[in-house]
């Protein structure tokens, strides 16, 4: 439909290679201010992977302002490696970071397939445990049973491995959140199921 539109830009420049760009709902969301870093030493040289990872990764954030209630949020997207647990370390302390470097009464959420698992690795311990995000999964009412999140397009995993995740800082609240395996005739429409989070801005 033509009211959605997104930002973002290639992990390697322009339009080239993957992109993790946020989509928004321009009916409800305005964006005031975007900006993309890339997850490495050199986070404003376009296509810089210096972690050993095994792929350029990259986030894009947006600050938006509801047009209903007029309150303003950032949200960032990211897809940390998935070869290098070192450069997801590493890339979660740089968004750690810049996520410190916003505007301390504005609501921040995260989405990211962040390749590790939650809550046990250290990924998850930087950002949240010790980082002070709150994980939108455990924080609302959970609509969905938990099921692994990269089920490669086979049937998800009961109780499996989340490394998808919603997360988010104090000024939001997480009011519901799901795991939605929907699928047509038996098809999934991407190796991940999505995670999804109804939330209130604080």
């Amino acid at each position: 439909p033509s009211h959605f539109d997104y930002i973002g830009v290639g992990r390697e420049g322009g339009s080239r290679g993957e992109f993790v760009p946020v989509f928004f709902d321009t009916r409800r969301l305005e964006p005031l201010e975007f900006d993309l870093f890339w997850l490495s030493d050199t986070p404003n040289v376009i296509g810089s992977n210096t972690w050993g990872g095994g792929s350029i990764r990259m986030v894009t954030w947006v600050r938006f302002r509801d047009r209903r209630t007029k309150r303003e949020f950032v949200l960032l997207n990211s897809h940390f490696d998935n070869a290098s647990e070192s450069a997801r370390l590493l890339s979660a302390g740089l968004v750690r970071d810049r996520i410190a470097g916003f505007d301390p009464s504005l609501p921040v959420i995260v989405t990211c397939d962040f390749n590790t698992p939650a809550p046990n690795s250290e990924t998850y311990r930087t950002l949240v445990t010790d980082g002070g995000l709150v994980d939108g999964w455990l924080a609302g009412e959970q609509l969905t049973p938990l099921v692994g999140t990269f089920p490669n397009y086979r049937d998800p995993v009961p109780d499996g491995t989340r490394i998808d995740w919603i997360l988010t800082n104090t000024r939001v609240e997480v009011l519901k959140a799901a795991i939605n395996t929907f699928r047509v005739d038996g098809r999934f429409p991407s190796d991940h199921v999505p995670v999804q989070a109804l939330v209130r801005l604080a």
